[in-house]
C-alpha cells in the first residue's frame, strides 16, 4: 500500500502505540473516579495538560476532546451560547465541522464570508472594513485541509485584537506541519492526535479561561463542556506524539519533488502565496479527479478529491473560488496529494508510473 493521504489521518508512530497500550493496561482507570486508581489516571492526564501548555508556550485552558471537529464544536458554543445576536466572521475555507457547529446559530446570528482577493486567497484590507461592533467571532482555520494554503491567521489576530473580538483557529492541521506556532496570538486554538502519528479519539482546545463556559447543566466533564468519561490512552499517546519530531524538512523535500514529478504530466497545481509542506492539490490535465483516484486506489495506492469528513466530495467556497481563477480547468479536476515523515521517493514514484500510464496511454 502506498499512502498518500496524510491529511486525512496518518498512521500512529510505534513509540506512541506502545505508550498507548501501557496506559490502556497500567492506567485505566476513570480519572473522575475518587479511589487511588482514579486519582493516578487524574494526575496522569494532569500532567499532559501540563505538557501541552509547555509545548505550546501557552497559559490557556486545555480542554480534551474526542477530535478536532470536536474541539471546534466546543469552541464556538462556548463563544455564542450566550450571546443573543451579532454577525460572525469566517473564512470561505473552513472545514465542514465548522458549519455543523454554526448551524444552530444561523437563525440568532449574521455569518458571513470573509472576503477573497483576485487570487483566491483572504483579503485582509477588506476584511477590516468589516469589522463593525456587530462582529462577535471571528473563525479561520490555520491550514486549509484540501489546498495547504496557510492562512493569514496572524493578520486576523491583529485585527480581532483592536477590536475586542475572539477569534478562533482550526489548527488541525498546522500541527507539527509549521513551526513557531504563537497560540498566544488566538483566543482558541483546535488540533487533533491523528493527524500527526497519533491515535484517534483524541483532541485538544486550548482557550482564554475567561471564555470557558458550562454548555450544558448535565455536562460533568472537561470543564462541563461534555458528557462521558475521556479517553485517558489516547490523550496520554496524544502528548508523546506531539514529543516526536515530525521531519517537516523531509516534507518539504518529498512536495517539491511531487510537485516536479506532477508538472512534468501537465498537472495543473493550485498554488498560494503561503503553503504547509505535506499538502499539494493539483488539477489534472484530463480526466476527472475521481476517476483518478478510484484507478489509483484499485493499485493501492491512497490519494484523495476532498476532505475525509465531507466524504472527499466537498469542496469548501474558498477552494471553488481559487478553481475559478485557474483558466480552462474545472472542480472535478481537483485530487490532493498529502505526505508524511514516512513518504519516501519510492512512493511517488510508483504513484506517477500508474499516472503516466493513465494519461499517457504508456
Amino acid at each position: 500500500m502506498i499512502y498518500l493521504d496524510n491529511a486525512s489521518t496518518t498512521i500512529p508512530d510505534n513509540e506512541v502505540l506502545s505508550v498507548y497500550q501501557d496506559v490502556q493496561r497500567e492506567a485505566f482507570y476513570n480519572g473522575e473516579s475518587l479511589h487511588i486508581g482514579g486519582q493516578h489516571t487524574n494526575q496522569l492526564l494532569e500532567s499532559c495538560k501540563q505538557y501541552i501548555k509547555k509545548y505550546f508556550e501557552t497559559d490557556k485552558e486545555v480542554i480534551f476532546t474526542r477530535s478536532g471537529s470536536h474541539a471546534n464544536e466546543i469552541a464556538i458554543r462556548s463563544y455564542l451560547e450566550y450571546q443573543e445576536r451579532g454577525t460572525i466572521l469566517v473564512s470561505p475555507y473552513e472545514h465542514p465541522s465548522i458549519h455543523a457547529a454554526l448551524e444552530m446559530y444561523k437563525s440568532k446570528f449574521e455569518i458571513l464570508d470573509l472576503p477573497l482577493d483576485g487570487n483566491g486567497e483572504i483579503d485582509v484590507e477588506r476584511t477590516t472594513k468589516l469589522v463593525m461592533d456587530e462582529v462577535v467571532l471571528i473563525i479561520a482555520q490555520h491550514v486549509n485541509s484540501e489546498t495547504g494554503y496557510i492562512l493569514p491567521i496572524n493578520d486576523l489576530s491583529n485585527i480581532a485584537m483592536e477590536n475586542h473580538i475572539p477569534i478562533h483557529v482550526d489548527g488541525v492541521q498546522a500541527v507539527h506541519k509549521l513551526e513557531d506556532i504563537n497560540v498566544q496570538l488566538f483566543t482558541s486554538y483546535a488540533f487533533s492526535s491523528h493527524k500527526f502519528h497519533g491515535t484517534k479519539g483524541s483532541g485538544s482546545l486550548l482557550i482564554n479561561h475567561e471564555y470557558v463556559k458550562p454548555l450544558n447543566d448535565y455536562y460533568f466533564h472537561e470543564m462541563n463542556t461534555q458528557n462521558g468519561t475521556i479517553d485517558s490512552p489516547s490523550i496520554v499517546a496524544m502528548t508523546k506524539a506531539l514529543s516526536i519530531d515530525d521531519d517537516i524538512n523531509h516534507m518539504k523535500k518529498m512536495k517539491q519533488y511531487l510537485l516536479n514529478q506532477a508538472v512534468e504530466l501537465r498537472f495543473t497545481p493550485i498554488v498560494y502565496n503561503e503553503e504547509a509542506p505535506h499538502i499539494l492539490a493539483l488539477l489534472s490535465p484530463k480526466f476527472e479527479g475521481q476517476y483518478i483516484m478510484q484507478y489509483l486506489s484499485n493499485r493501492n495506492i491512497c490519494i484523495s478529491t476532498g476532505t475525509a469528513c465531507g466524504h472527499g466530495a466537498l469542496l469548501s467556497d474558498g477552494l471553488q473560488v481559487k478553481i475559478d481563477t485557474i483558466a480552462e480547468k474545472t472542480y472535478d479536476q481537483y485530487i490532493r496529494f498529502s505526505i508524511s515523515k514516512y513518504t519516501t521517493k519510492a512512493d511517488i514514484d510508483n504513484c506517477f508510473e500508474h499516472l503516466k500510464t493513465i494519461l499517457r496511454g504508456d
